[in-house]
């Protein structure tokens, strides 16, 4: 069912009180109109050229700025500050049950005046009430409290799946208690951009990386895959029975064996208006390869540096089962070689030998024996700053064979050069958490 069909069945269903509008009163912002049509469609465009990479990182967004969020965090926020903007209702599940669903009419903070401390001349200190929270005080409060509240598995609860032809900006694909990738656009050859924050929480810059999630909808309960945000009247409703829900996801993946990179070639012909050459794929997979790589640079080093002060602070040297969880790299290493060896797999491509596109000398010599081209000369096209401190770089070629011959270590324990399969003995987990992996 199209979204304008689905839109006409909600509002032909709904009550008379959900159709026409909320309190005029939202404690938080006062909702002046209901989701349409037109306002999913006016949200995708918005995600497509306002939300980006940075969104958090813009000094002028008092609001946002410097907000601390993990991946489901940063789908939350998305959609509250676009329903802030255009005065339209949120509201979502309420995950700590204590209401019917957590809204912008929320009035947890009506009123509310932080308590603040301050050190007077004579060393004692003074505490005092700060003033009255503005809107936009309550706006941020609001995200923050959502953040706190919520992880993926409450996105289950609030969004429903698409059918693959159906998917727009502002939709995601979730993996509950995994990882969520916001679809930030998609082009005419169906070739997707993705964003996505990741854990732990903090304030970052989000991943963005022209390419398709690298996974396949494979839970036999539903519960991941493409969704979006379900309609405010369908909030309590089963996901498959919101106008416009969709199963086909895990049909397809279960008929190609949930083959991850199947799977993404089956989404962007779906999406696709005309076919992406080989030349315009392996380049686009090259540049995500390289964004893939340089991504992991920052979540090592979290890891190091979490390492190092937990070790400073507390004296301890072995994370625990949830820390090891948090800052390990197994599922992202093992993408990145499913993603190495699916662009090695285009030089196969009849098409290859004739086609002439600037990565094309890059990715030979990342597969081939002969050294085709230095270290130097992959580098300009691709340079991972693994060693930030060390001012060290590796290569995409040097990052291929380190992962391919097994010497990437995923455990946070590990120092910075057996991370990256430079260290010249294999590295032996010590800790409890490390080895109890899998």
């Amino acid at each position: 069912m199209s979204r304008r069909n689905v839109f006409r069945a909600l509002c032909l269903s709904a009550s008379l009180a959900i159709c026409t509008g909320f309190s005029a009163n939202a404690a938080i912002w006062d909702a002046q109109a209901e989701w349409t049509e037109a306002h999913e469609t006016a949200y995708a465009q918005w995600v497509r050229e306002k939300f980006d990479k940075d969104f958090f990182h813009i000094p002028e967004m008092k609001t946002t700025f410097g907000l601390a969020l993990d991946c489901s965090d940063a789908i939350y926020a998305m959609r509250i500050i676009y329903a802030y903007e255009n005065k339209l209702p949120f509201a979502i599940n309420d995950p700590t049950g204590k209401r019917h669903t957590l809204s912008n009419e929320l009035t947890r903070w009506d009123g509310y005046r932080e308590t603040r401390r301050e050190e007077l001349d004579d060393g004692s200190w003074r505490s005092y009430k700060g003033p009255e929270y503005t809107e936009t005080d309550k706006l941020r409060a609001f995200i923050e409290y959502v953040s706190d509240v919520t992880s993926t598995l409450n996105l289950v609860q609030d969004t429903y799946p698409v059918a693959l032809e159906d998917i727009a900006p502002g939709d995601m694909f979730l993996l509950p208690r995994n990882h969520a990738y916001i679809v930030k656009d998609i082009d005419e050859t169906g070739a997707m951009t993705t964003l996505s924050h990741s854990s732990p929480r903090a304030w970052r810059v989000m991943a963005e990386i022209n390419d398709f999630p690298a996974e396949a909808p494979v839970d036999s309960r539903k519960r991941d895959g493409y969704r979006r945000f379900k309609p405010i009247s369908m909030l309590k409703k089963k996901a498959m029975d919101v106008p416009g829900a969709s199963d086909e996801q895990w049909s397809i993946a279960a008929k190609l064996d949930g083959d991850r990179e199947a799977f993404a070639l089956a989404t962007q012909t779906a999406l696709a208006s005309v076919k992406e050459d080989l030349p315009a794929k392996a380049s686009r997979l090259f540049r995500s390869m390289c964004d893939y790589a340089v991504q992991r640079v920052e979540i090592v080093n979290h890891g190091l540096n979490y390492l190092a002060r937990m070790e400073e602070n507390n004296g301890r040297t072995c994370m625990s089962r949830g820390e090891y969880g948090e800052y390990s790299t197994p599922g992202r290493d093992k993408k990145m070689t499913a993603q190495f060896k699916f662009m090695g797999t285009l030089r196969s491509d009849p098409a290859w030998a004739d086609a002439d596109f600037a990565e094309k000398k890059v990715i030979d010599a990342i597969f081939t024996e002969e050294r085709t081209m230095s270290e130097e000369e992959i580098g300009a096209f691709c340079a991972v700053p693994f060693d930030i401190r060390g001012g060290r770089n590796m290569t995409l070629r040097e990052l291929w064979r380190g992962l391919d011959a097994g010497r990437f270590a995923s455990d946070p324990h590990a120092p910075l050069d057996a991370r990256w399969g430079l260290a010249a003995e294999p590295w032996t987990p010590q800790c409890r958490s490390a080895q109890s992996e899998g």
